[in-house]
């Protein structure tokens, strides 16, 4: 007498078990209840989202979120309309996403309207507790794709050009030690990838004293090969080096890419170095 074992046989009956079908890529459009707003002009603003996920997911039990920052959208898409999906597209997020099996891209739009930035209406509507809300929002949004609800991976932050006016004022909280900054979603920041966001010494402080804060998160500066931004950063490590004699932090590395121009980079670089 002996035991046959079910080792090879497929659901015991001798075939091999059919292969999973590969779910199809989530492309949602939505608008956000967590990011809104009045702005200067006493009107109500809300947010409107996209998110994208690649087929190869297939229901994880916990995945990764890349959020997405754009900049001054007329400079690099004069036709936008204000459509995250357009943008996705612009930039081949998707196209770039897709090479990380284990990504989930948000992105919303920021609506940079030049009194609500002055007035600091746009830093507080992204501020640390409302962006952990926001990253639980998209949780929620795959969720009601998928069926069920994933938890969250890794968070990473990507901005381009003016997204400093978000990534600054985050950088900062983190600084300053503000709770929100160490539970949810940013208690799980693994990286920032920061694409001509140094427009003023401040924001090149504040990137660099992010890093040093957060030694086990990985940050990248990617600068293209004629902007402003450039420059500025340079003059920051002049300072930098001659006001303390310290080096730039090993978690921060900066790439200066002289072949690509200002709105080239979330293109080609949104993934790059993550």
């Amino acid at each position: 007498m002996y035991v046959q074992t079910l080792e090879g046989l497929g659901l015991g009956f001798g075939q091999p078990q059919p292969q999973k079908l590969q779910q199809p890529a989530i492309r949602k459009k939505y608008v956000s209840n967590v990011v809104a707003y009045k702005d200067t002009k006493n009107k109500c603003q809300s947010t409107n989202c996209s998110i994208y996920v690649p087929s190869a997911l297939r229901n994880p039990k916990a995945i990764d979120v890349l959020v997405f920052f754009h900049g001054l959208l007329p400079i690099c898409d004069s036709a936008h309309n204000f459509d995250p999906d357009r943008l996705i597209k612009k930039f081949q997020m998707d196209v770039q996403v897709n090479t990380d099996p284990q990504l989930a891209l948000a992105v919303p739009i920021v609506l940079w309207n030049t009194d609500d930035r002055r007035f600091g209406i746009i830093q507080a509507a992204w501020s640390a507790a409302y962006l952990n809300a926001f990253v639980e929002e998209v949780l929620d949004q795959i969720g009601k794709s998928y069926g069920a609800r994933p938890q969250l991976g890794r968070l990473i932050l990507a901005g381009h050009s003016a997204a400093y006016d978000i990534l600054t004022p985050l950088a900062e909280q983190f600084e300053c030690g503000i709770a929100e900054t160490k539970k949810g979603a940013l208690a799980k920041l693994e990286r920032v990838v920061a694409m001509d966001t140094t427009y003023r010494p401040r924001d090149a402080k504040a990137l660099e004293q992010w890093a040093r804060n957060l030694a086990t998160v990985r940050f990248n500066l990617v600068l293209s090969k004629s902007d402003p931004s450039v420059a500025v950063w340079q003059g920051w490590e002049k300072t930098r080096k001659k006001t303390t004699g310290q080096n730039r932090p090993t978690n921060l590395r900066v790439f200066h890419n002289l072949t690509f121009g200002h709105c080239d980079l979330p293109a080609n670089f949104l993934i790059t170095y993550i």
